[in-house]
């Protein structure tokens, strides 16, 4: 294991009259000696030498982070600390923040936290928010400190459950897109959504936290994107899933407030992104919210009957992704929804007339069931939004692979990240027909690939040639570009899909006890 910091212990002569060499040399010539050539010391710890060093008699240890060409000096402490070696790992997500400290020396993970990213506040979406930075220079300081307030509530979090101090840590590993990170470095990210989508940097590289403004010591590596909506966060996740090794082909589809899918193998690897995810993750709907707790996570219906389960069991205040994905899988499965979407009326007495909506909902929580004393529903427009989300994610699949020239089948596994995605039961996600209909052995959820990649990283530099070949081998695809995008969206709004070939479990689970909705017309 070698991580990017090492701390050296040294003991030295002080300076004497017969030996009146700098205290800066001194220390230099030593990590010389032990093969640590080209070390960099920055002013910042140039001043801390004096009377530091003097004081503990040169009795003293040394950390160290490697860069491409340089080690560069982040500590100088008194004694041997070589014991104490930290360093930190990050998910930099536009929705949430998750950060771990992680032991260098023996790999565990001493402590994890999350929060929500401060920048919310300015727009749930990215979008929103790169229209906010560009309306004022004082609003692109709003979206930075937003940021670094999250950051430095982590770092208190972690050194509060830990013991450690975890502001003090050499080195920080960052995963998060191109947009997060321009946000971060307060740069303009319109570059990032405007033709021709030339991202201001790519590779930001090394950056000290407290050049950031963060209240952390060390320094961070910021790992590059592959292209302006392919970004470092999907390239950390596929360092946990060495998709660039495999012989045959598969896919890594990362749905967040994003959606970001790479197909590929040894021999190639193809990428693409598209705003697939806030609705997925329930940012739709009066009622739609992220997971917490009395968020509606799971809907059963039986018939005309339904039931629901809520996190931590709490009284539903609203519905989440996974039971959003839930709800209209069952509803179209017990025939509360045709194939295009459309409420039923008469399959069951909790789809209603809501007149101040001016159209049918279905209640997934009765008035009673509800902690606010209101029914919680899901309107007929909170259904059409959804399936134009839904369509969006089955889209940039369908045309990835055509791109690809395979067939779905031809995939040899499907790896799904995000909370979305580790949360939600595959077989609702495959009936209202986000994934392909693929046999489900084929499928593996995994909760956060971002933070993975941030932490193998952090633990193993080596990677970091990994990480270099994905950027420089993947090839991104605009789906904008692609002249058919919209009329193949608009074959997959319906669940799960106008051509039901594509979808032979689902049909099957219709033909079973819904016969009459197979053969449905689309209207």
């Amino acid at each position: 294991m070698q991580s990017f910091s090492e701390k050296v212990y040294l003991i030295l002569p002080p300076p004497s009259e017969d030996d009146p060499v700098s205290d800066h040399e001194r220390i230099r010539q030593a990590l010389a000696g032990q093969g640590y050539e080209q070390v960099s010391f920055p002013l910042h710890i140039l001043q801390t030498l004096y009377p530091l060093c003097r004081d503990c008699g040169f009795d003293i240890t040394v950390t160290l982070v490697i860069r491409a060409f340089d080690w560069v000096v982040t500590a100088i402490e008194p004694g041997d600390t070589r014991g104490t070696h930290y360093g930190l790992a990050v998910d930099y997500g536009s929705t949430t923040v998750v950060m771990e400290l992680v032991d260098l020396t023996t790999g565990n993970v001493i402590a994890q936290e999350r929060e929500v990213n401060g920048q919310v506040i300015y727009g749930t979406d990215i979008l929103t928010r790169i229209t906010y930075a560009l309306e004022s220079s004082s609003h692109v300081d709003d979206l930075q400190t937003a940021t670094v307030q999250t950051f430095d509530q982590l770092l208190s979090k972690l050194s509060e459950q830990s013991g450690i101090n975890a502001t003090a840590c050499p080195i920080m590993i960052l995963s998060g897109n191109t947009t997060m990170i321009h946000f971060l470095m307060k740069l303009n990210a319109w570059s990032v959504f405007a033709s021709p989508y030339a991202p201001v940097t790519a590779d930001p590289g090394w950056l000290w936290g407290r050049e950031l403004g963060m209240d952390f010591q060390g320094m961070i590596y910021v790992i590059p994107a592959a292209s302006n909506y392919v970004g470092g966060d999907i390239v950390s996740g596929l360092l946990t899933l060495d998709l660039h090794k495999e012989k045959e082909p598969r896919m890594f589809f990362d749905i967040g407030t994003n959606g970001e899918l790479v197909i590929g193998n040894k021999d190639w690897l193809i990428a693409g992104a598209g705003a697939a995810g806030p609705a997925l993750e329930g940012y739709i709907s009066r009622f739609g919210m992220r997971a917490a707790d009395g968020a509606v996570d799971t809907v059963k219906i039986d018939g005309s009957q339904l039931t629901f389960t809520t996190i931590n069991g709490q009284p539903p205040i609203g519905i989440c992704g996974s039971g959003i994905i839930d709800l209209l899988a069952q509803m179209r499965l017990n025939g509360w929804i045709n194939i295009a979407g459309k409420l039923e009326p008469d399959a069951s007495d909790r789809i209603i007339f809501l007149d101040e909506e001016q159209e049918y909902t279905a209640v997934y929580a009765t008035a009673d069931e509800s902690a606010t004393g209101s029914p919680l529903y899901f309107s007929q427009t909170d259904i059409d939004q959804y399936l134009d989300t839904k369509a969006a994610a089955y889209t940039m699949v369908d045309c990835l692979l055509e791109t690809a020239g395979i067939n779905a089948q031809d995939l040899a596994h499907c790896y799904l990240s995000g909370a979305f995605c580790a949360h939600s039961d595959l077989e609702s996600a495959i009936t209202i027909g986000i994934f392909p209909d693929l046999p489900r052995e084929k499928y593996t959820a995994l909760a956060n690939t971002s933070l993975d990649g941030a932490r193998a990283l952090l633990l193993d530099r080596m990677r970091l040639q990994d990480v270099y070949y994905l950027t420089g081998h993947m090839y991104c695809v605009q789906f904008a570009s692609i002249p058919d995008f919209l009329i193949r969206m608009q074959a997959a709004k319906f669940i799960p899909h106008t051509d039901m070939n594509r979808y032979p479990s689902v049909v099957k689970k219709l033909s079973g006890d819904y016969g009459d909705h197979v053969t449905e017309n689309i209207e």
